[in-house]
């Protein structure tokens, strides 16, 4: 009798035999190897479980990456941002084991037997992944998106370690009398021409900066904190500077003090976000809204020229950086009729590629940030859309 054979293949394994004599043994070899087959099945499922899981985290981070960029992209061409959401993945093995047996008998040559037999056992499997997207829309999502996050949720997460420079320069649009960019793609009309106001927007921007340079110091060596204050049920919150600092420190607060128009005798202030009838121990802080994020962050998005010619997008006009080399927009995606290479994200849109720089530290903590507070104010139950559920693979 011939030895058996064994074989691997894509499908699974698989075992032969050929030309043996003793055919009455072939069906029962296959049925023992068949057997051993479905025994060893329980433990191929276990194995797939974290090369599954990591390949679709990998997967799942990379798609959110790809629907910010190219919201942002949409937003620079003056359309509206779409969200999907992946609800839930669903994989299944499906295991396909067979088994085969025959012979060959010549009667009349005893002394010469030429029987053959042959028997065969394989194992294969195929994944069928099933996922789930929600189209994530409604009132309920569009009024959070509208609504500015709160001051304390800003300082509270950069005091827990986020990217603090990023976010105050992103989230904040107002300290006391000292105002951010603005968020608009389109300046506000008015008496003056769009170079004079895109002029202004940026030295605005400039003294805007220097506001949030400062805070950042004061911040480093703990001059201030913000205090939330439960009264009543009603709770407020309130910046508080340190009163007994070293003498640069407090020319440091008193520089901060000065440009947003605070009195330099008070250390306590209640944070509101009303601009009129401010009292004298009262700071306005506005915060921005995820929308109102986005939009200033795709003015960083860069735009082909030819799409500028065409008319399609307005000319901003914004310089990237200031004469220090600090870049305004804390955020640049650049373009290319090609594929780019080395990159932390890039979408195809119209006729190019959109990316950010595999080497662009603050694009990719922008970025890192809108998504973050995305995933923070997307509803997770309510508020979503139609259930699509599509089978992959």
């Amino acid at each position: 009798m011939k030895m058996l054979t064994f074989g691997q293949s894509k499908a699974g394994s698989s075992i032969r035999s050929q030309s043996v004599k003793g055919v009455r043994a072939v069906p029962v070899i296959a049925l023992f190897l068949v057997v051993s087959l479905l025994a060893g099945c329980g433990a191929v499922g276990p194995r797939h479980v974290p090369q599954d899981q990591f390949k679709y985290n990998e997967a799942l981070a990379e798609s959110i990456r790809h629907q910010t960029l190219l919201n942002l992209v949409r937003i620079r061409y003056l359309e509206e941002p779409v969200f999907l959401s992946v609800s839930s993945i669903l994989t299944q093995y499906v295991y396909n084991v067979g088994a085969s047996a025959g012979a060959n008998f010549l009667w009349d040559n005893v002394a010469n037997d030429t029987s053959s037999a042959s028997a065969g056992a394989n194992l294969g499997y195929e994944e069928r992944p099933t996922i789930t997207y929600i189209p994530i829309e409604g009132r309920d999502f569009a009024q959070r998106m509208l609504v500015p996050i709160p001051a304390e949720t800003i300082f509270a997460a950069a005091q827990q370690g986020w990217s603090v420079d990023i976010m105050l320069r992103i989230g904040i649009h107002r300290i006391g009398k000292v105002e951010n960019m603005g968020f608009e793609t389109i300046p506000a009309p008015g008496p003056t021409d769009l170079s004079e106001q895109l002029e202004r927007e940026v030295d605005k921007l400039k003294k805007f900066q220097r506001v949030i340079h400062l805070l950042i110091l004061l911040a480093d060596i703990e001059a201030f904190e913000v205090r939330i204050v439960d009264q009543k049920g009603t709770k407020s919150a309130y910046l508080l500077f340190e009163r007994n600092v070293p003498e640069a420190t407090q020319s440091q607060i008193n520089e901060f003090k000065t440009i947003i128009g605070l009195p330099l005798h008070i250390n306590t202030f209640k944070i509101t976000e009303r601009l009129t009838d401010i009292k004298e121990d009262e700071i306005a802080i506005q915060t921005r809204s995820l929308s109102a994020m986005m939009n200033f962050l795709a003015k960083g998005v860069q735009v082909p020229p030819g799409h500028l010619a065409d008319g399609r997008v307005i000319d901003l006009q914004i310089p990237t950086s200031d004469k220090n080399g600090k870049t305004l927009v804390p955020f640049h995606m650049a373009f290319s009729k090609e594929q780019p290479k080395n990159t932390f994200a890039a979408v195809r849109y119209l006729d190019h590629w959109f990316y950010i720089d595999n080497r662009d530290i603050d694009s990719k903590r922008a970025l890192g940030l809108i998504i973050a507070f995305f995933r923070l104010l997307a509803p997770t139950g309510g508020g979503a859309g139609p259930v699509v559920t599509l089978p992959s693979g």
